[in-house]
């Protein structure tokens, strides 16, 4: 069996877990597929690297791909070899066997070269050390004179003024000679290491652990879980379970809640799932009927859905912030009776204003608008900074909100919660007729990632397509809010508080 070439990426991957490096140079079948929202982190990788290219006038890109790896090196030393190209971008190295693409490979007015990796983060990453610590070390090798290393990142100070992006002040550069320099000792170590466990016929023994999600989460992990028999109540399940107390039950032994002794310390909440996971029962709390009452009619039930562009794309906007394009509205009168309204902006342009109007449109002034955690809040908030000339309308709304996620997380617990307070979790414990099963979009994360592909979408069924599964799942939420409400106003009408009967509406 010939020994696999190594290149950046398995690199990184076999010092995070040999095993992980053996199924991906040997059994990549074994691995979970790239998901939508996983391929959008990669394709913005690749939209934030050729934006990077732009810093560096006159740079010559190396073209050819990863099944052509001697071509490719021959190209880059051709380039390197023409002191008239300032900077060549995915220059192709090898040493040792390990093949690295540098992402830009800068001339230096000081002589030699410098090296840059890109990325679509904001910030620097141990990984990101280690990342270009292997290049400098692959480039040294091949005989590279390299006289600095760094990382461009995304710039969150920068406001793109909606007309040309400033890729100057758009990313950041990170001078990493210092932390290259402590990781190079060891990479070549590392190296034959990986490469001798390569060589074997047989494939490391490793036991699944914390280190299967760091740096990264690893696709194969539900393989290497195969066989595990869960708990049905781990110590993982208790709320705000801080690392030294987790330390303090594993070292008893003590793993499943049930077993958690009376004298261990235990939060209020924390307290109350045990009890729950112990008797079996939902843990209903006397004021529950008393908070659900705290609402006026109409109750709209409201949930945003927004995208987080690596790139600005609207004025006044920064890198990563929450662009809501989408909301629905499910409004319920004191009578019981139901009615939506939903907005979804289908084109390139900005949706904040035009989202904005709607959402007054849809609220109106008066009732409880409910919402499911603090997103929306921050999303309103966001718009009225945004819109100085709504803020006074948007900014009433904020008076309005009522969370129902913290309603049930101080008065309502049932073991079947596993732990979690998410929609999605609790939806089918209260309303067991009604989940997410089924549907094309099934969390917030498909949503953004699905709302993207649309807008570089030239297919006009497949962008309906789209939008459609956008509408059903945002009104999945809203129709969940309003099912977990009754649902708890039965539960509170059937344990009312101590020398009360009356039932909320």
């Amino acid at each position: 069996m010939t020994t696999p070439r190594l290149s950046k990426t398995r690199y990184i991957s076999g010092c995070q877990c040999h095993l992980k490096l053996w199924y991906d140079c040997f059994e990549r079948e074994l691995g979970t597929d790239v998901d939508a929202v996983t391929q959008a982190i990669f394709d913005t990788g690749h939209e934030v690297g050729r934006l990077a290219r732009q810093r560096y006038p006159g740079g010559v890109l190396v073209e050819a791909d990863h099944l052509h790896a001697q071509d490719a090196i021959a190209q880059t030393r051709a380039l390197l070899a023409d002191e008239t190209v300032p900077a060549i971008f995915e220059a192709a190295f090898e040493h040792r066997n390990v093949l690295i693409r540098a992402d830009v490979l800068e001339r230096s007015t000081r002589g030699g070269f410098n090296l840059i990796e890109v990325k679509s983060g904001t910030t620097v990453k141990d990984v990101h050390e280690h990342d270009v610590a292997v290049q400098m070390w692959v480039l040294l090798g091949a005989g590279v004179d390299v006289v600095s290393a760094g990382l461009l990142t995304l710039g969150r100070g920068y406001v793109f003024d909606g007309k040309i992006l400033d890729v100057y002040r758009l990313f950041r550069f990170h001078n990493l000679d210092d932390a290259v320099a402590e990781h190079l000792p060891w990479i070549g170590e590392d190296v034959t290491l990986l490469r001798s466990m390569l060589a074997s016929k047989n494939s490391p023994q490793i036991e699944p652990g914390d280190h299967c999600f760091d740096p990264y989460e690893c696709g194969y992990y539900e393989f290497c879980t195969r066989d595990w028999e869960y708990l049905e109540h781990p110590i993982s399940d208790l709320p705000r379970l801080r690392d030294t107390r987790r330390e303090q039950l594993q070292s008893q032994a003590i793993e499943e809640i049930g077993d958690i002794p009376d004298e261990f310390r235990l939060s209020t909440r924390q307290a109350i799932v045990r009890q729950s996971v112990i008797t079996g029962k939902e843990y209903v709390a006397p004021q529950l009927q008393e908070e659900l009452l705290l609402v006026s009619y109409p109750i709209c039930y409201l949930d945003f859905e927004s995208f987080n562009p690596a790139i600005p794309r609207y004025a006044g906007t920064r890198c990563y912030d929450a662009i809501p394009f989408q909301f629905s509205m499910h409004a319920e009168d004191r009578d019981g009776n139901v009615s939506q309204r939903e907005f979804l902006w289908t084109e390139a342009s900005d949706p904040r204003r035009p989202l904005a109007e709607a959402l007054l449109d849809a609220l109106g002034n008066d009732g409880t608008v409910c919402v499911y955690s603090g997103f929306e809040r921050r999303v309103i908030k966001a718009l009225s900074r945004d819109l100085p000339d709504l803020s006074p309308d948007l900014d009433a709304l904020l008076e309005r909100l009522w969370d129902l996620l913290k309603v049930i997380e101080r008065n309502y617990y049932h073991p079947d919660f596993h732990g979690s307070f998410s929609i999605k979790q609790v939806l089918p414990v209260l309303v067991p007729e009604m989940s997410y099963e089924g549907l094309t979009i099934g969390d917030g994360r498909e949503a953004s990632a699905a709302y993207q592909n649309s807008l570089g979408c030239d297919d006009a069924r497949e962008r309906q397509r789209i939008h459609q599964a956008l509408r059903q799942y945002c009104a999945q939420d809203t129709l969940a809010m309003l099912a977990l409400r009754r649902a708890l106003v039965e539960r509170a009408s059937a344990n009312p508080p101590p020398g009360e009967a009356s039932s909320p509406r």
